[in-house]
Order: C-alpha cells, then structure tokens, then sequence
C-alpha cells in the first residue's frame, strides 16, 4: 500500500507538496515530495481493514493504535504544506496524541525500571499519564531531528520495529508482532522511493508518526510484558533521543541560544560535510552524495539494536550499553568537529574516492 500511495504522490503532487532545499537542515539540491508519511499513515489504516476482514482479535486495538497518531502527524503534516507550524505545536501535537493513546488504549508507563521513580510512576496517575504523553511526544521530535538524509529516518525505523518484533515473538505478543511487522512493510514500500534516489521524503508528518509509533509501541511492549525491560525500547531508541538531549544542550549551554531553533551541526549533518562533501562533491551526483550520509547513521543504530535485542530482559546490561552508546557518540562528534574524525570513519569515504578517481 506504502508503495502504491508513494508513485501516486510522486506522479500526482502539486507545488506545494514540494521540498524546495530552503532552510539550514536542507541537504538536498533538487525538489522532492515531502508528504511521503501520507503514504504510512495510510498504510496502516488500510492494514487495519485487513485485519477487520480478516476478524483478528486484536482488530480494534490496532484501529485505537492508528487512531492516537493522527493529532502528531496532523500537526507535522500542515507544517509539510504550510511552512506555518512552529516546533512548539507539533510538539503539542505529540503530547495530544500521547493523551489520546492513554484514552483509546489504557496505556500510560508505570514503570521505567528505576527504583523510585517506579513508585512514583504506579502511584500517581496523573503524574505517569503526562510523563508518557511527553516521552511519546519527545521521541516524535526526536525521530523528526535525525530525518533530513535519504533512507536515514526510515532505514533506523526499519531497525527499530523489526527488533519489536523479534521480542514480541518471544514473548508470544501477537497484537505487537503483526503491528510491527506491518510498518516494517510500508516503512519498506516507502524506502524504495526514498533512497538512493530521493523521490520523496518523509516530511514533518511521517517522522513525527513514525517516532510516536516507534515510542508507544515501546510503551506498549513494556507494560504488557513484565518480562520486558524498560530499557530495551529506551536503548533501541538512544540514538535519536540523546541526539535530541545532546542538540538541545548544545545550543542552550555552549551556543547560548534557543534550542527550538534548528541549526545545521547535528551528527549526520557533519558526516554530511565533513566526510562525503568535502571529498567527494563535484565527483557524484546529488542525490548520491546525500545518500552516502545515512550508512554511517544506520551503524550507529545498529550498535544499539543488536544488544538491545541480545538484552532486552536484562535491564543492567542495558543502561551499560546506553552509557557506552552517549559516550561514544560523544567521543565521535567532538572529534569530527575538530577535524580528527577517526580512521574507520575516514576511511571508507577514502576508499570510495579512490574508486571514483581512478575512473
């Protein structure tokens, strides 16, 4: 379905579903669609009629599921057309929504496996029902920071619910297995379109759903399943929350200025310009070099996905990995931004170099 609503957007969409390269986080030099999460939101729903004809149990949990989505990709889908809503309101958009799940879907965390604040959390449920709208809400405009590079946002979604599903296999969550799976196959019926090429992009719309999705189901998962730590959602999803933490402290604290503001020095803007532009413009076309950015970021999110699906019970284990991911990622970034990018991160755009000069 993903991929049938894709190739009719791309052959059908006017001038103002365009992607124009304006603004400091546009690294693309052509126009593209970029209401490309219009294709997933409608995906879902057309996978909530197939599990309706096919009188699955779970029908109108998943129909809730799709339905607590819509005020978060409503509001990122307007500022994909309009250009007129601000950051503070989708963010608004992702607290509704995270409000709407706990009504349609009794959902809210109660526990974060956290001695204390888990006390807090399963004795106060005003409290644990505006934690969880603002998490979900959070991990939306997390997920929406590291969009920008062809196949990035999707290829780490892709990641991300094909590890929900392994676990809710194991522990025999059948709602959560075939909800994941289903993104899993518009998610790729969307990529097809979105890289290499750049065809269309995500927009505001699909990078805030997909985060909202990629969140509530964590909440899910952990709150139907005692078993699983709250840890594994939280590692799976480290690399574009503390790329959020990380963004917002560098701007408040060492640039001193608001961090609603975008800028153009994230971690995948600077593999952007200091590993694939600096060597290779000129020698590729566009899109490609644009491309070329996101396998450094898909490794960054496989290094918190294997062990967060070797661990997802092990909740000590777990917070080691998250320390170790932040640090790491620290480590990387600091260095890339003084020009010392570390040797297995130079060389393969070396290597690449060589092959396009020797041609």
């Amino acid at each position: 379905m993903a991929f049938l609503a894709c190739y009719f957007l791309i052959k059908n969409a006017n001038e103002a579903c365009l992607d124009c390269n304006e603004g400091v986080q546009k690294f693309h030099q052509w126009n593209a669609i970029r209401i490309g999460g219009l294709s997933i939101i409608l995906s879902l729903f057309a996978t909530s009629g197939a599990f309706f004809i096919g009188k699955k149990d779970f029908t109108s949990l998943h129909f809730c599921f799709i339905l607590s989505t819509l005020p978060v990709f409503v509001g990122g889908f307007l500022e994909d057309l309009t250009k007129k809503v601000g950051p503070k309101q989708r963010l608004i958009g992702g607290i509704v929504s995270g409000l709407l799940a706990y009504f349609l879907l009794d959902t809210h965390l109660n526990r974060v496996d956290i001695p204390g604040f888990d006390w807090i959390l399963s004795n106060f449920l005003l409290f644990s029902i505006i934690f969880t709208s603002f998490a979900l809400a959070g991990v939306s405009n997390a997920l929406n920071i590291i969009d920008g590079f062809n196949g990035l946002a999707c290829g780490v979604s892709i990641m991300v619910f094909l590890a929900y599903s392994y676990v809710s296999y194991l522990v025999g969550d059948y709602f959560l297995l075939y909800t994941s799976l289903t993104i899993v196959g518009a998610l790729i019926g969307f990529f097809f379109w979105n890289f290499p090429f750049g065809y269309i992009f995500l927009g505001d719309g699909g990078a805030y759903l997909l985060g909202f999705l990629a969140g509530l189901t964590g909440v899910l998962l952990v709150e139907r399943n005692q078993q699983v730590s709250a840890w594994f959602p939280f590692l799976l999803l480290i690399y574009p929350i503390y790329e959020t933490l990380f963004s917002i402290a560098r701007r408040k604290f060492l640039k001193s200025y608001s961090p609603f503001e975008p800028d153009s020095i994230h971690f995948h803007t600077l593999i952007y310009r200091r590993l694939i532009k600096s060597h290779l413009v000129n020698k590729l076309p566009a899109f490609l070099l644009n491309s070329l950015t996101s396998p450094y970021l898909w490794f960054m999110q496989i290094l918190c996905t294997i062990p967060a699906v070797l661990f997802w019970d092990n909740t000590y284990l777990l917070m080691i990995f998250s320390a170790l991911f932040a640090i790491f990622y620290t480590w990387i970034y600091f260095r890339i931004i003084r020009f010392r990018t570390p040797i297995f991160m130079a060389l393969p755009v070396g290597i690449l170099e060589r092959l396009v000069k020797s041609k």
